[in-house]
């Protein structure tokens, strides 16, 4: 049963989706003996989660559920599992109340954006001199929330540039809306993928840059300047070099830049039809 969770655990680290997985495993005593039924499930799943625990004490047992929740749900979600030998299931302990990190109401990562107001500032400079740019959105515009949808389609209105999204990304802003391209990729759009071929400016806005997207590397959007925006850090350069990185929950960082936008009275919607039209 374990095993067969790995295809699950997979798929959910690779889309970003939390998901606590709680398998069985051999008595403690018994680990490392070859015995019957046991594997180690820890050591296989270590690369498709976000953390594993193999709990030896039931007086961790409390800690560890509640951290686990945490884990999955917080900055970019994804998969955890705990695995419970036998006797520990059997056995008896005190709950105690772990003392967690206190997150804000969404599981967000609180990241001080304040350090990078500087970058937002070089984001609008580069927004301003674009001639050809487009928003690439993700699922972390989903993973975000509500007010994340909503700030996106402010920020979009107004800047007046032409959005895509991924498969995950799908449902953030309107479907039927003229500046939205649909979908990109390999099974996206004919105008989405031109458009990201051509363009001068690239904003990924909670995307990971995934092969179904781009293709071959070294021929994906090749003349522009590329901004990524993602609350994983480890996200950024991963696959594609970027000129400029901003770590942060994306809503904040939207609602911050739209917020510098109007604070400089900048009307990019304007200015970018007039580009256009010449």
């Amino acid at each position: 049963g374990a095993t067969n969770a790995v295809t699950a655990l997979t798929d959910a680290y690779m889309d970003s989706v939390p998901l606590v997985c709680i398998s069985g495993q051999v008595p403690t005593h018994l680990i490392g003996t070859d015995a019957f039924q046991e594997c180690d499930t820890t050591g296989i799943t270590r690369p498709c989660t976000k953390h594993n625990w193999l709990v030896k004490d039931i007086n961790k047992l409390s800690s560890i559920m509640h951290k686990a929740f945490q884990v999955a749900t917080s900055g970019r979600p994804g998969p955890v599992l705990i695995d419970i030998p036998k006797d520990i299931q059997f056995k008896k302990g005190k709950y105690i109340k772990p003392k967690l990190v206190k997150n804000n109401k969404n599981n967000k990562v609180d990241i001080n954006l304040n350090k990078q107001d500087n970058n937002i500032d070089i984001a609008i400079d580069l927004l301003k001199k674009s001639s050809k740019p487009i928003f690439y959105t993700g699922g972390g515009v989903i993973n975000s929330g509500p007010k994340a949808s909503e700030a996106l389609r402010e920020f979009v209105k107004l800047t007046g540039f032409p959005i895509t999204s991924t498969l995950q990304g799908l449902g953030a802003y309107p479907g039927d809306d003229n500046q939205f391209l649909g979908m990109l990729g390999m099974h996206g759009t004919y105008e989405a993928n031109n458009a990201m071929h051509d363009c001068d400016l690239l904003i990924n806005i909670g995307a990971r840059f995934d092969d179904r997207i781009t293709g071959k590397i070294d021929e994906f959007s090749p003349n522009s300047k590329k901004v990524h925006i993602d609350i994983d850090p480890s996200s950024i350069n991963k696959i594609i070099k970027v000129d400029l990185a901003i770590v942060g929950d994306v809503t904040d960082v939207i609602k911050l830049t739209t917020k510098t936008l109007k604070k400089k009275n900048l009307n990019l919607e304007k200015s970018n039809k007039q580009k256009i039209s010449k």
